[in-house]
């Protein structure tokens, strides 16, 4: 069985650079941008040698709704699950704001945009799902405490009976970057392909950064490395480790076929860093191991560098590896490049030969254009 599953900063904030007294035409505008890149650029790149490889999951960090409050709302642009339903045809799209204009009315966050004052922003996490009969998604079983078969289809689609909205902030939030409200978004699927089926659990995260980190302030480093350490202990041993054990909660996994754990997204965190090596240490496996940027305009200064996030403003300045897609079958177990599980007479193995280099798409709308790259990681079992 393959599993093939998508990750992207795609620094929506840059929308927020672009309103007017009406959301209406930059939305648009990021809506055409984003969606032709989609569907002109990413799909084409995905599909190569390859009849479908189109992701079964897209985790997606740093995406923007509009809300209009406004006496008589007239846009069609409402909300972050819209805006994405446009962008990513052929999925089943959700969006969890950490961030709102409204919610956290901090001027230090939202001064420096033009928002008219009945529209409300919105930023936060994505989840993508492939439409169709290869993966369905179920309810995340984490706080419910009736005896119901909860792997077993709902009728009920509305998000918040299939995912985990868990917050991780390490701090108040004072309109800082630094103090950004975090949360981890944990979903779960059913994969089925011929005639097998495996269940998915995944962790869409973004964690922590600080304003001068890699500057050449040890302190600061140390600062934002704790603060994510502190994130990545919680997801592996409040969560993950959590989650396993709660077995009255859901069905409990067949003899011989163990969960598959995905955490995906931006980490603000480089491959040596004490986050990245405790996530290594409880037997996560990079599923992109091959950090070099495959920038769409080959004679950009991007292309081959080791990395995934880069300066728009500054060439001079390399790209760093921040981005990441880890995977893991459970319970988990450390391995360089292959993680391989005995369960009675079965052994599991973990191979990540389809993954891809990190991919940087053209956009013809530059105002648009994320610094991150995106990554696509195939797993196979």
């Amino acid at each position: 069985m393959d599993v093939k599953i998508m990750s992207w900063n795609m620094a929506g904030a840059k929308l927020f650079e672009q309103l007017g007294p009406e959301p209406e035409p930059a939305a648009g505008r990021y809506i055409a941008a984003f969606r032709k890149v989609w569907l002109q650029r990413i799909l084409p790149w995905l599909s190569e040698g390859e009849d479908d490889n189109r992701p079964e999951l897209i985790l997606l960090q740093e995406c923007i709704g509009l809300q209009d409050h406004s006496d008589r709302p007239s846009s069609r642009w409402q909300g972050g699950a819209a805006i994405l339903q446009e962008i990513f045809v052929g999925y089943e799209c959700f969006f969890f704001p950490a961030v709102t204009s409204n919610s956290n009315p901090h001027p230090g966050k939202w001064n420096r945009y033009g928002i008219p004052s009945h529209i409300e922003i919105e930023q936060g996490y994505g989840v993508c799902i492939l439409k169709g009969e290869r993966c369905r998604k179920l309810w995340v079983p984490w706080a419910d405490s009736t005896e119901a078969p909860v792997d077993a289809d709902r009728a009920d689609t509305g998000f918040r009976t299939c995912f985990e909205l868990i917050p991780v902030s390490t701090a108040l939030y004072q309109g800082t970057r630094d103090t950004e409200p975090r949360l981890l978004i944990m979903g779960r699927l059913k994969l089925e392909q011929n005639g097998e089926s495996r269940y998915l659990n995944y962790l869409n995260v973004h964690l922590n950064t600080l304003s001068g980190e890699r500057e050449g302030d040890s302190q600061i480093d140390q600062r934002a490395s704790g603060s994510r350490l502190r994130q990545v202990e919680f997801i592996l041993d409040d969560v993950i480790a959590a989650y396993q054990q709660a077995t009255r909660y859901r069905v409990l996994e067949e003899e011989g076929i163990r969960d598959l754990w995905v955490i995906g997204g931006d980490f603000n965190a480089v491959p040596e860093s004490a986050e990245i090596a405790r996530i290594r240490a409880s037997g996560f496996v990079d599923a992109t191991a091959d950090k070099r940027i495959e920038d769409e305009n080959g004679d950009r200064h991007l292309n081959q560098q080791w990395g995934s996030k880069w300066s728009l403003g500054d060439k001079q300045r390399p790209a760093l590896v921040l981005d990441y897609i880890f995977c893991g079958v459970s319970p988990s177990v450390d391995s360089a490049e292959v993680n391989k599980v005995e369960s009675n007479s079965r052994v599991e193995t973990l191979t990540m030969q389809g993954s891809r280099r990190p991919f940087s798409p053209h956009f013809d709308d530059a105002e648009f254009a994320t610094d991150h790259a995106l990554l696509f990681a195939k797993i196979s079992l």
